[in-house]
């Protein structure tokens, strides 16, 4: 029988679920500083991430890299924790230091890629970035099925339209909130529609799987198997729900698994893939002239998706500062949007309005890890402690319970919250965002789901005006009554939850997209206006 070292017997512990014991054998390895003692941190700061100790995870990789000295893989990990609490920069430096001993770490540079261009004010600049990283990194999958061709296709004109989703984001995600409408109310009688989960399924999952004639679990199929299987099943459409992040099959799509591959926003930057057809967007999102900053065809849509609230949600709740005599404000967004940018605003809101406050539910468990960690920032940036409020993540209940304890929500900025946003109009919570003059559509988000919604009055398109907005709200609190009456209205009466709507117009784009195929026309962006217009004739 072979003998274990020592490492592997922590991982062997770590994969039977046995944290304790695991984290005692990576700890002694770790203070005896041998050979596997950077691995030994890596895999100590993996439990506590998990654990969403963020703040001890980081100070675990900066004590191995002081210690130890510099090391690729160290410094990668590095990089991801520093991104997650916020530490933009922080987390850059690391990736770029980590990419200077390693170059050739795919998932490394398509980090720093994403991250960059984030914060980056050049769409034609992300673009490049990211058709760099493709043709870099990304090897298609291969198998032996044959792709259907236009002729194959046009043997068999009446038959239904085999759409695959592929994603791993198929439970509890926000992803479910934003596709749940159109697994409930495709057309069985033109669509066969089939779902490709790529990770573990859990209870909404379960959910969701009865809505869809065919769901796939795919997550122990490798690339090549997984292309093979949708090849197998002569899928039409295949559409894309996670782009770059975890759990991605692009490997899959760069082999052209379908004959049309479409991608949607589980990634809204441009994914830099020719195979990609398509990108689902809509006039908001993607203005006339911003064609040229995508590599892949735009078919816009009346709007870009329906959303669905979360269930138990009804309630709403007078604004609190009737009762406390002053405004609470709120940031929901993850922590790792929340830039230096941000708060240095956040920070001159309170300033100007000594008598405001301010909560952030921040992505920590315990307040010993906000302390730790989070409140470091604040401080450093000067604001009134005596006035803010860190709290640790809620459950979804809760979360969607806030607008009893807060007047209105910050959006974070450069990057802006997604479904964030249309949860907190849900709960009647006003949201004012910064929407600056671009089609970067990550820092456009909240501004164009605002703007959908009829809520103009939500939207500053510069720091300084985004202050003097909220100024007005916290000085003029019956304004914050007349947005709070009319928020959860308007999202309702918006195309967000107009939930036929939204399906139709999709199945109309498709059923187009597919018809240039079978005609061997060219890809080329659509436009689900004229695509209606054209069906009515």
């Amino acid at each position: 029988m072979t003998t274990l070292t020592p490492l592997q017997q922590g991982i062997k512990l770590l994969t039977e679920g046995n944290l304790v014991a695991a984290q005692e054998v990576l700890q002694d390895i770790r203070s005896r500083g041998e050979a596997d003692a950077a691995s030994a941190a890596r895999f100590l700061a993996h439990i506590e991430k998990s654990e969403r100790r963020y703040g001890k995870a980081i100070t675990t990789l900066t004590a191995a890299l002081d210690d130890l000295g510099p090391d690729s893989a160290t410094l990668a990990q590095l990089a991801e924790l520093y991104m997650a609490v916020g530490k933009h920069e922080d987390a850059i430096a690391a990736a770029e230091d980590s990419l200077e001993r390693e170059s050739d770490n795919s998932i490394t540079s398509l980090n720093l890629t994403i991250w960059k261009s984030n914060r980056s004010d050049d769409p034609m600049a992300i673009r490049q970035g990211f058709e760099a990283w493709t043709e870099r990194f990304l090897d298609p999958a291969v198998c032996e099925t044959a792709l259907q061709s236009p002729e194959a296709a046009r043997l068999t004109p009446e038959r239904k339209l085999r759409v695959g989703y592929v994603s791993g984001d198929l439970g509890n995600h926000p992803v479910r909130y934003l596709i749940e409408p159109y697994f409930r109310l495709h057309d069985h009688t033109r669509f066969d529609i089939h779902a490709f989960m790529c990770s573990d399924e859990d209870e909404i999952s379960l959910l969701l799987k009865d809505h869809v004639p065919h769901w796939h679990n795919v997550k122990d199929l490798n690339d090549d198997a997984l292309l093979e299987r949708i090849r197998a099943l002569r899928i039409d459409i295949l559409v894309d729900l996670s782009g770059h992040t975890e759990a991605s099959r692009m490997s899959v799509f760069a082999a052209r698994a379908a004959p049309v591959q479409v991608t949607w926003w589980g990634f809204v930057h441009t994914l830099g893939l020719r195979e990609i057809d398509y990108r689902l967007t809509d006039w908001q999102t993607a203005p006339e002239g911003a064609d040229e900053y995508y590599t892949e065809a735009l078919c816009r849509l009346h709007c870009h998706t329906a959303y669905l609230p979360p269930v138990n949600t009804e309630k709403q709740y007078p604004p609190p500062w009737r009762k406390n005599g002053y405004v609470t404000m709120i940031s929901l967004n993850h922590s790792r949007k929340i830039s230096d940018a941000a708060l240095d605003t956040w920070c001159a809101i309170l300033r100007a309005n000594p008598e405001s406050g301010l909560m952030v539910v921040t992505t920590e468990t315990s307040d010993v890890g906000i302390e730790e960690h989070f409140l470091p920032r604040l401080r450093d940036k000067g604001f009134p402690m005596d006035r803010v409020a860190a709290i640790p993540r809620l459950t979804m209940l809760q979360y969607m319970n806030v607008a009893a304890v807060a007047d209105f929500a910050l959006d974070s900025f450069p990057v802006s919250g997604g479904v964030t946003t249309l949860h907190a109009l849900w709960m009647g919570l006003p949201v004012l965002a910064l929407r600056p003059p671009s089609t970067i559509t990550m820092q456009t988000y909240s501004g164009n789901t605002l703007a959908t919604v009829g809520l103009d009055e939500c939207v500053a398109s510069t720091h300084d005006e985004l202050i003097e907005r909220a100024s007005e709200w916290i000085q003029n609190p019956s304004r914050i009554d007349t947005l709070r009456d009319k928020t959860r209205r308007q999202l309702t009466l918006s195309p967000f939850m107009d939930h036929a709507g939204r399906v139709a117009e999709l199945e109309s784009c498709f059923e187009a997209m597919w018809q240039r195929f079978v005609n061997g026309e060219p890809v080329t962006s659509l436009n689900s206006q004229v695509v209606a217009n054209v069906e009515s004739r």
